[in-house]
């Protein structure tokens, strides 16, 4: 039976095995005709969902990104939230590292631009103040690529080096970590949030909205 002139295609499958192809294959080994082959569509029929193949990537991006949401309510602390998302974002890097050149370019490509002016507005809602979110918002990008770029690279090596015998020092260290590599990346962003806001006040003499107390949880008598 021959394919159907017009594709009956799902949008969300397509990302789905894109995401797939990419992940197990690399970037390069995408292609308009290897995503139809795959969905087995012809594969002009995709741009009945998608101008270009650019913008099945930017699809990609979103859905690998889809975890990470702006919370809808004012109830959580607004440092506890963003750091928990910076976290979800280094994960999904981590998760998915092909997709690192992509969203590398994410701001010119307006991946997830949306979700970061939701952001912006929940962070000016809660107190936040103007001046202090797009340095809040620039660093706790930069970092979660950062992080992820290096440690994509350290599990991509694959170099025969008789590490013991050639680096002993690093092979010893290597050998005696005590603090997880995510412990590691959660420290730095509470760290960098922390050293943005009192750079702010150094500035400004203003200060960011404290802490919101945590709600005490025990059963009194």
């Amino acid at each position: 039976m021959g394919r159907p002139k017009q594709a009956l295609i799902s949008r969300r499958r397509t990302l789905e095995v894109a995401l797939r192809i990419i992940d197990e294959e690399g970037l390069e080994a995408l292609s308009i005709r290897r995503l139809g082959d795959e969905l087995n569509v012809r594969g002009i029929s995709l741009y009945h969902h998608f101008k270009s193949k650019e913008h099945i990537l930017v699809g990609v991006c979103e859905l690998a990104l889809s975890d990470i949401r702006t919370p809808n309510t004012t109830d959580t602390d607004w440092r506890e939230w963003f750091i928990k998302n910076a976290i979800s974002y280094w994960r999904a890097l981590l998760a998915h590292p092909n997709l690192i050149p992509v969203l590398m370019r994410r701001h010119p490509l307006r991946i997830g631009l949306a979700e970061h002016n939701a952001t912006a507005g929940l962070l000016a809602v809660q107190g936040v103040p103007p001046g202090a979110i797009m340095p809040i918002l620039e660093g706790l990008e930069a970092l979660p690529l950062g992080c992820a770029i290096y440690e994509s690279a350290v599990e991509a090596d694959e170099g025969t080096d008789n590490w013991k015998t050639q680096y002993p020092f690093l092979f010893h260290v290597s050998q005696h970590r005590d603090i997880s590599r995510a412990r590691v990346f959660e420290v730095m962003a509470r760290a960098a949030l922390d050293a943005i806001l009192a750079e702010y006040e150094a500035v400004t003499g203003k200060s960011a909205p404290p802490p919101k107390p945590k709600k005490d949880t025990k059963t009194r008598d």
